[in-house]
């Protein structure tokens, strides 16, 4: 047998991969899997590297989640606490109030990072508009709408009407309701403003949870 055949097998038999064996002795692993084939030994060997190596990947993602997960614990904590403050800082104030009353009317509270508000009353939305510029720091450009019409209104109207009224002009494909209410008759439909970050829906939700506990607290002395 030959020297580096047999240092191969010492090799392969120590655990060693193909990959490993090949670049110490500076061979192809073809010829490594001609020289191994048929090799019960060998065929555990892989196995077991295969299995080692799924348990590395494993771990690795293991920490790398850890890593984002605490990253994001601590992000979240940080919302909690500006948004907190805030609240005491604006409680008093009339837009600060009246906006989240809407949204814990209203508001999407569901979602894991958009800050959504629908409503059939331009002001209603100029109102939660002009908060979000002001109390949450988005700009405008930044600020999407969307609306919801039924099959015999005229979209390009409807849409027309609400950018005039609530100067969005940033639109999501209109949603085409299946009929029309029984009951209600909405000309343009409804329309529905938007904001996409997941750090502010934290202070959101904090905000529709506390300020009511505090109004009625103000309220009862």
């Amino acid at each position: 047998m030959r020297t580096d055949k047999e240092e191969a097998f010492a090799l392969r038999r120590s655990g060693k991969s193909y990959n490993e064996i090949a670049t110490t002795l500076g061979m192809s692993r073809s010829t490594l899997s001609l020289w191994f084939k048929g090799h019960s030994f060998s065929d555990e060997i892989r196995k077991s590297l295969t299995l080692n190596a799924g348990t590395e990947s494993t771990l690795r993602l293991y920490k790398l989640n850890k890593i984002r997960g605490d990253s994001l614990a601590a992000l979240y904590y940080r919302a909690k606490v500006e948004a907190t403050l805030e609240l005491e800082i604006h409680k008093n104030n009339p837009l600060f109030i009246a906006a989240i009353a809407a949204y814990w009317g209203e508001g999407d509270k569901r979602s894991r990072n958009n800050i959504r508000l629908i409503n059939t009353d331009p002001l209603m939305l100029l109102l939660f508009i002009e908060f979000l510029v002001r109390f949450c720091g988005v700009l405008k450009e930044n600020i999407k709408a969307a609306i919801f019409i039924y099959p015999d209104i005229n979209e390009q109207i409807c849409r027309a009407y609400w950018e005039k009224e609530i100067g969005i002009s940033n639109f999501h494909k209109t949603m085409v309701l299946p009929s029309r209410h029984k009951t209600r008759k909405l000309q343009y439909g409804t329309c529905s403003v938007i904001v996409s970050n997941t750090y502010l829906k934290k202070k959101m939700l904090l905000w529709i949870d506390q300020l009511p506990k505090i109004v009625l607290n103000t309220v009862s002395k």
